[in-house]
């Protein structure tokens, strides 16, 4: 990555990220497809920032490679963050300090199953698939904390820019999938 950005590509790395929400924000247009495009562009902007080559080809094969596990992570997702939303709106009707906790704890589960389903996305190969993604959440938590917590930081911006100005969320989701990225050359960097 460095390399990369010392010579002088950083305009070029930054309309590449935009790019790639472009992309996935149309692959995502059915919100069931939304992992398997946060997949292929975290996959994209991997192979950009390493100098693999990053054809959008293959940001297609990768698309349609994690659609359907992709879909079913979304409606385990929808359905938990189904859960939160009413939690968030009972905590509504309660004026007690326990309805403000309530609500709390029903946003920040909101952005932790976000955050969930974004490093699951970039766990994501086509070798590995989908299971082996959400069950290796764990021992990316175990082994950086910090990066998840960089995750649900982008997570979070993403969904103030976009409750903010809708069309915010194009670029916002390539700037996620970079953050994905970022963190994992972070976390590569280390010496354990």
């Amino acid at each position: 990555m460095k390399a990369r950005l010392s010579t002088g590509e950083g305009f070029a790395l930054l309309g590449e990220v935009l790019l790639t929400g472009i992309v996935v924000g149309l692959l995502a247009l059915p919100v069931l497809t939304l992992p398997a495009a946060l997949a292929a562009g975290i996959g994209h902007l991997r192979r950009y920032v390493d100098d693999e080559g990053s054809p959008l080809a293959a940001l297609w094969r990768d698309a349609r490679a994690a659609a359907a596990g992709g879909a079913v992570l979304a409606l385990a997702a929808l359905f938990a963050a189904t859960a939160a939303v009413l939690a968030i709106g009972l905590a509504g009707a309660d004026p007690t300090p326990a309805g403000a906790v309530m609500a709390v704890v029903g946003w920040l589960a909101l952005g932790v199953i976000a955050t969930a389903v974004v490093m699951a996305a970039g766990a994501w190969t086509r070798d590995g698939g989908w299971r082996s993604a959400v069950r290796g959440l764990r021992d990316q938590l175990d082994a950086d904390l910090a990066a998840a917590l960089h995750i649900f930081v982008a997570v979070a911006l993403t969904a103030v820019l976009t409750w903010q100005y809708l069309p915010l969320l194009v670029p916002s989701l390539g700037v996620v999938a970079f953050a994905v990225v970022a963190v994992q050359h972070r976390s590569r960097g280390r010496v354990p």
